[in-house]
């Protein structure tokens, strides 16, 4: 009677239980380029991947540009597990910016990296294309 009744106990308990998708998304781009008059690196993604604004950098189309606070390498491949940008709590994440003259990319979207890597998705991420 008892394993009966913990059987039942069991599935109701997983047929309440709200599934919830927890793996960790990584998404690949190629670094367009850094800005320290931002304090951005510009990244386009890969175009299955519509999370970007299509936007022009230094006279270049891009489909699917974000920024992210920081300095990467310029024209890598980076793949990075990314979150929005939350400006109370990521300001301290943007290096000193220099003097400029002009704006760049103030139409992009902010994001930051919890994650990245140059080679391939960071540990425990898994590839969305």
């Amino acid at each position: 009677m008892n394993k009966v009744l913990s059987g039942i106990f069991a599935l109701c308990l997983l047929i309440s239980c709200e599934y919830k998708d927890t793996s960790i998304k990584c998404y690949h781009g190629k670094v367009i380029m850094s800005s320290c008059c931002s304090g951005t690196t510009f990244i386009n993604l890969d175009k299955t991947l519509p999370l970007g604004k299509k936007t022009i950098i230094n006279g270049q189309e891009y489909d699917n540009a974000i920024q992210l606070p920081g300095d990467y390498l310029a024209n890598e491949d980076i793949y990075m597990n990314l979150r929005t940008f939350d400006p109370n709590k990521d300001y301290a994440l943007f290096p000193p910016h220099c003097y400029c003259l002009i704006a760049i990319g103030s139409d992009v979207p902010l994001f930051v990296a919890t994650a990245f890597s140059y080679s391939s998705c960071p540990p425990g991420a898994s590839r969305l294309d």
